[in-house]
């Protein structure tokens, strides 16, 4: 399941806050790292959400499809 866009930029502003304002400077720098992961999902959940596919999105696709088409023929095959 792909995360939203809007899920994304709740969770890297709250980690943008803890990187501010935890009183542990260990926890700070998890968090900023954090933010900054959450921002770069955002950013590719907004191309997906614009309707850009992403080369691994059409690539997943694909492969979807190959084993549904390959589940169908060995259900024809058993089933006749």
């Amino acid at each position: 399941m792909r995360v939203k866009a809007e899920i994304c930029r709740a969770q890297e502003a709250r980690q943008l806050d803890l990187a501010v304002n935890d009183p542990l400077e260990s926890r700070r720098i998890i968090a900023a790292a954090a933010a900054k992961a959450w921002g770069l999902e955002a950013i590719q959940a907004e191309k997906r959400e614009a309707g850009h596919l992403d080369p691994l999105d059409k690539l997943d696709a694909e492969i979807t499809t190959e084993f549904a088409e390959e589940n169908l023929i060995k259900r024809n095959k058993y089933a006749g």
